[in-house]
């Protein structure tokens, strides 16, 4: 599959979400199966999303990859006004988490070294992600994607499934049949699509390589269960990272940008008129000198004057030479 797509499949993958976002800006957004936040790396620098989480089951793999989320230099010296806030979760997704209720968007985008997505459960705990992320975090809109296994017929030595970890691959229909009933289920509304398109005369019989389900929630925030003050609030995930990114919101990085600002015009307005007063005065200095040659050239004249020497008031270009010179 690597030479068969271009770009890569999980690109495709990534990018599908990364053009769902600038088109919808989201606000609260989590990326459920994040592993190396490789997709989390790459959302970050849009800032339509205020609250950014992944959660994964796998907590080595995220603590060796989370600091490349962190704000580089440039957040801290150009601060935006927009906010930014960073988490990551160890956990399952067949566990509830109140943390994670009432989000804009899910992501469940399948990568084959994850452990946590659809292919990789058990029809049994299939069950249980669907009750989990539709019934319990009811969030405005869920991006679920799958390999196709009417597809695999065109991967050439392909044997089995296209993962070892992984319990099952669907069909398109089978696809199609477990997300009719979760919206049936947990009021939502389904788009289905893909990436990694088939040759076009087998396009509508085998499908995308990799396909994808956009479900919406109906009756858009009044569907939600947003987060509470539940007496009852489970909270099973494990936190690992959190990082704020600098925004002008925060009053005390507002008061650095503007004292810095105010000290940065402050030099530049005092430079400018240092460099104006060294010129006046490197004029002034000049024409002084200038002055003080003419009163001397004066001067000289006037004791050549007084002495009585011949050609005295004469210029020496003008003197004629005398017969006895020659």
């Amino acid at each position: 599959m690597a030479t068969m797509f271009s770009p890569p499949l999980h690109r495709q993958r990534h990018q599908f979400v990364i053009d769902y976002v600038k088109r919808n800006k989201p606000k609260k957004m989590v990326d459920l199966g994040c592993n190396k936040c490789t997709l989390m790396k790459k959302l970050k620098f849009h800032r339509e999303i205020e609250l950014l989480v992944g959660v994964d089951i796998d907590g080595a793999t995220i603590k060796k990859h989370m600091h490349g989320l962190a704000p580089i230099a440039t957040d801290y010296l150009k601060p935006s006004y927009d906010q930014l806030h960073i988490e990551l979760y160890q956990g399952s997704v067949t566990q509830e988490d109140a943390r994670l209720r009432g989000f804009d968007l899910v992501t469940g985008i399948e990568l084959q070294v994850s452990r946590v997505f659809v292919e990789h459960l058990t029809l049994a705990d299939v069950e249980r992600f669907s009750a989990v992320v539709f019934g319990y975090m009811t969030p405005m809109s869920v991006i679920i994607s799958t390999p196709n296994a009417d597809f695999n017929a065109l991967l050439r030595g392909l044997r089995g499934f296209r993962n070892s970890d992984h319990k099952f691959e669907w069909t398109q229909a089978e696809f199609r049949s477990w997300a009719m009933k979760v919206c049936l289920e947990y009021g939502y509304e389904v788009e289905f699509t893909g990436v990694g398109q088939p040759p076009a005369s087998l396009q509508e019989t085998l499908g995308f390589c990799t396909q994808i389900g956009v479900f919406h929630r109906l009756g858009g925030k009044d569907g939600c269960n947003m987060p509470g003050n539940e007496t009852n609030a489970v909270f099973s995930y494990t936190l690992l990272y959190s990082i704020h990114y600098p925004s002008l919101r925060d009053n005390n990085i507002l008061h650095r940008v503007l004292v810095s600002e105010v000290v940065y015009w402050a030099e530049k307005i005092k430079n400018g008129w240092m460099e104006k007063l060294e010129r006046s005065n490197a004029l002034t200095l000049c024409q002084s000198e200038g002055e003080g040659a003419s009163d001397q050239e004066e001067e000289v004249d006037n004791d050549l004057e007084d002495s009585g020497c011949p050609g005295a008031t004469q210029s020496p270009l003008s003197v004629e030479p005398e017969e006895d010179w020659e």
